[in-house]
């Protein structure tokens, strides 16, 4: 096991579980994520094998710069849990990190849902550590964003 990238974030977001969830799962929850500084916002996924629903499928995300990522679906607990592995990565992210995962988990909290994320990015050499942490700030920054333009579309 490598040298890890962290980042935890969370986000009420002002609807039910059920709701939450089949926004963040949507076309339109996925274009909340606009990115931060060199980090990329979502452009579309375009499912390869299966569909977000179901663990084993696969996607080919692409991004508002260009490049591209895969997307495989780990678990599926509606509307409680979702993961992804994320990998093949186009852009000069692939020379930082071999990988990662992403981690949603949605309760019910009061106000509506609250959704806890985790990103944890592998990477490639001790060496990229230094890099990796610039990264990981603007990575943090970019899913702050998202959280808060999840929140401003499921209010408007």
């Amino acid at each position: 096991m490598g040298l890890e990238l962290i980042i935890d974030e969370d986000v009420v977001l002002p609807v039910g579980p059920d709701d939450a969830w089949d926004f963040f799962l949507s076309p339109r929850g996925y274009e909340t994520f606009t990115g931060y500084g060199p980090i990329p916002g979502i452009d579309r996924l375009e499912w390869q094998r299966g569909s977000n629903l179901e663990p084993g499928s696969m996607a080919l995300v692409h991004s508002k710069d260009g490049s591209t990522h895969h997307e495989h679906v780990v678990r599926v607990e509606r509307p409680a849990h979702y993961e992804i592995r994320i990998d093949n990565f186009s852009s000069a992210f692939r020379l930082l990190v071999s990988g990662g995962i992403e981690i949603a988990k949605f309760s019910p909290v009061s106000g509506g849902t609250r959704l806890d994320r985790r990103f944890v990015f592998t990477l490639k050499s001790a060496l990229g550590w230094p890099p990796g942490l610039v990264v990981r700030g603007l990575f943090r920054r970019a899913v702050q964003r998202n959280h808060a333009n999840m929140v401003a579309a499921l209010r408007g």
